[in-house]
């Protein structure tokens, strides 16, 4: 053991009657900086982390994080029919980073109820029978509908069934069905929940008169969100400039393209989290510097009798070096049990809620992993440390010969 840890530990942990003891103000006030400074930090990256979590969960559930669509398709809901097989579905799923493949169909819709209609958008769902339909709690606020009600549907449609509807083409016919809403959904997505109605996949294929293996698209989920440019890349490698049995030419699309918008706004909060956890290092590190040079000068008789007994300048800023460590590793210790309960608290009881018409989730998501914490406290120790060296450097301005001698 080093002299300066030696003296370290008998100036933190002594007896509080002891003298040599830093008195309990300086300690309080220089864990409670670190401490509220590591709650917020932990707070600030579980709520940040847990916000983009959720909503990329609620776009993928829509859509996927990869979409297989025709060249020619654009960024509307009536998309060109591509062609797709069992060798397709298979080489797809057997990708490392693919989760799932599903085919989707999409058609506009006009949807009537006795006294009002609307303009939709029909995409395919599994577990919905041919008559059935499910719809956003927006749409049935709008339409006066309910669990069990009946509406009528309409569809344009080509009777060749070789592309996207053309509203010009005198080939085009009007094809009705009458639906039952059987069950109400909520994204708090306005572009999903004002407009898309969820409906049976055959039901939406036959209207097209499209064949077995015509669908609108096939919608990928990856196994992790941060692996969604390379599997984008391996599947664009594996498809692109790939034409199916007609001829229709394969085109990737991935989750952010195609909502450019929401993902822009998330990267934001990457940009507010590095501002508010350097804010907090900062504030936390000075807290500590107040705390150290309080110490140091409490202990200014105790560092000239030392120096006259012969420790040098070195070992004595190593010694509050050291104290300054002991009292940072304490503040996260009682920072990191604050910041985690708060975490589960609100992960358990959500007793922080929010407006979903402003910020798409009922409550404030939480999702923080054990490494994100310790690498916060890692962080906010090295940096905090860093910052209290030249601080500690004090102490070689005390001149023993005139504190011995009461100046």
């Amino acid at each position: 053991m080093s002299v300066a840890y030696f003296l370290a530990h008998r100036i933190r942990f002594r007896k509080s009657s002891d003298a040599q003891r830093v008195t309990p103000p300086a300690v309080r006030i220089a864990i409670a900086g670190i401490a509220v400074g590591l709650v917020v930090m932990i707070l600030t990256v579980a709520i940040v982390v847990g916000f983009k979590q959720k909503i990329r969960d609620k776009i993928a559930d829509f859509g996927g994080h990869l979409q297989i669509v025709a060249l020619t398709s654009g960024k509307g809901f009536d998309k060109q029919p591509i062609c797709y097989g069992d060798s397709l579905l298979t080489s797809i799923k057997g990708m490392e980073y693919v989760a799932s493949v599903e085919p989707f169909i999409t058609k506009p819709s006009v949807i009537k109820t006795s006294d009002d209609f609307l303009s939709v958008v029909m995409k395919s769902q599994e577990g919905l029978d041919e008559r059935e339909i499910s719809i956003s709690e927006s749409i049935a606020r709008k339409l006066h509908l309910k669990i069990g009600d009946k509406v009528q549907a309409f569809f344009v449609q080509n009777s060749a069934a070789e592309g996207a509807l053309s509203y010009g083409n005198a080939e085009a016919s009007v094809k009705a069905r009458t639906l039952t809403v059987v069950s109400l959904y909520q994204t708090h997505f306005s572009q999903c929940d004002d407009q898309m109605v969820l409906a049976n996949f055959g039901m939406l294929q036959q209207l097209g008169a499209w064949e077995e293996d015509m669908v609108s698209g096939l919608q990928i989920r990856v196994n992790d969100f941060d692996q969604l440019y390379e599997a984008y890349d391996a599947l664009t490698d594996q498809v692109s400039w790939t034409q199916d049995r007609r001829g229709t030419q394969y085109c990737v699309q991935n989750i952010e393209q195609q909502n450019p918008q929401i993902f822009g706004w998330l990267e934001l909060l990457d940009t507010n989290v590095w501002v508010i956890l350097s804010l907090m290092v900062v504030v936390a590190a000075f807290t500590m510097i107040s705390g150290l040079l309080i110490i140091i000068l409490e202990k200014a008789q105790m560092i000239a009798l030392l120096k006259a007994l012969g420790c040098n300048n070195d070992q004595l800023q190593r010694t509050f070096l050291y104290v300054a460590m002991f009292l940072v590793l304490q503040g996260l210790f009682w920072g990191d049990i604050i910041g985690v309960g708060l975490c589960v608290v609100q992960s358990v009881w959500h007793p922080l809620s929010l407006n979903p018409e402003n910020y798409y989730l009922e409550w404030v998501p939480i999702s923080i992993t054990g490494w994100q914490i310790l690498a916060l406290n890692l962080g906010a120790l090295v940096i905090t440390m860093l910052m209290l060296v030249v601080p500690s450097m004090l102490v070689s301005r005390i001149s023993p010969g005139k504190m011995l001698a009461g100046e």
